[in-house]
């Protein structure tokens, strides 16, 4: 569901971001990084990622074999995390409370995290350019909670962190038959927007950018409230959505946008993750997560239930910490 550095769901805005040269705390504890570079980490996507690449990546996925494809990709992943270390170390920053301060290893997994994001960029080019993704798709658990939810009548909005490859819940819902609406930001640089709105359309998926139009999030209220089923992502929200609630023991930026959908529309929610196991990629629906609607006028309500839906997928992220692709500080 949208792009790598922005999506609606979400960005995180940071207040203080981790700067190498300080200490960052842990669960207690105090970790002395890099004192060689002050500078404050990127705060903004890498300008690799726009428009123009895009399409060199659509082009080469039509014409390059699979393997050669993803071979390149990771050389100039591997690359690019030597020449812009900076970039690296933000990745590593934000895998810190994940592995309880453990240096060594947010290293070693940030390693394996630039050669899977490559692999997983390659898959997401094929899709774009509409080429066959059905052999893509391995295990799936939990459709009996999505096929219990559309029973109710009631708007599905499946909630998501960027782990794996979330883009492809929209061709594997489409493949049994159901419409997917993604919500995304506008993407950065000049049409990457529309490429990436048409290549889903291609599929039959519904894109609903957030941003331009002022009424867009009515439009999604609207679609809810008629039955429709929605996904966002949770865990890098604009700073106009971001709430505060806690992942892995530290302050962390959420979007707050999926309890104030659950107010505006009663729709249930349900988790999912779609984490690549080997060649293919798994598809987990987690139990709803169930709320009061009426509670939910509360404001600490609804940051009670984004803190609850981000417990439910704490576990996930853990277990594929190499697939959460978080480019830009996380931490509050």
């Amino acid at each position: 569901m949208n792009a790598e550095h922005r999506a609606l769901n979400l960005r995180a805005g940071t207040d203080a971001p981790a700067v190498p040269g300080s200490k960052f705390e842990v669960q207690g504890s105090r970790l002395n990084v890099s004192a060689l570079d002050t500078r404050p980490l990127p705060q903004r996507p890498s300008f690799f990622y726009g428009a123009i690449l895009w399409r060199l990546g659509l082009l080469f996925a039509r014409v390059l074999p699979l393997r050669t494809l993803k071979s390149l990709a990771a050389t100039f992943v591997s690359l690019y995390a030597k020449l812009f270390p900076r970039r690296r170390e933000t990745v590593v920053q934000n895998l810190l409370p994940a592995v309880s301060g453990d240096r060594a290893r947010a290293e070693k997994v940030a390693g394996n995290l630039f050669c899977q994001f490559a692999g997983k960029v390659v898959d997401l080019w094929r899709f774009e350019a509409g080429l066959p993704v059905d052999d893509m798709f391995g295990e799936m658990s939990g459709w009996d909670h999505f096929l219990a939810a559309q029973k109710t009548g009631r708007g599905v909005l499946l909630v998501t962190p960027h782990l794996g490859n979330w883009e492809f819940g929209a061709p594997l819902l489409t493949k049994h038959g159901f419409k997917l609406n993604v919500i995304t930001l506008a993407e950065p640089g000049l049409g990457l927007t529309e490429l990436r709105q048409a290549a889903r359309a291609r599929w039959g998926i519904e894109t609903l950018v957030i941003g331009r139009d002022p009424f867009a999030f009515v439009e999604i209220i609207r679609r809810l409230e008629a039955g429709a089923t929605v996904a966002l992502l949770i865990d890098r929200p604009p700073k106009t959505s971001a709430v505060e609630v806690e992942l892995f023991g530290q302050k962390f930026l959420a979007s707050i946008a999926a309890a104030e959908l659950a107010r505006a529309t009663n729709c249930v929610l349900l988790p999912v993750y779609l984490p690549q196991i080997d060649d293919r990629y798994a598809a987990h629906i987690l139990p709803p997560v169930d709320y009061e609607r009426a509670t939910l006028r509360d404001r600490g309500a609804r940051q009670q239930l984004t803190q609850r839906l981000l417990a439910a997928l704490q576990p996930a992220i853990r277990e594929h910490l190499e697939q959460w692709y978080h480019f830009v500080p996380v931490w509050k």
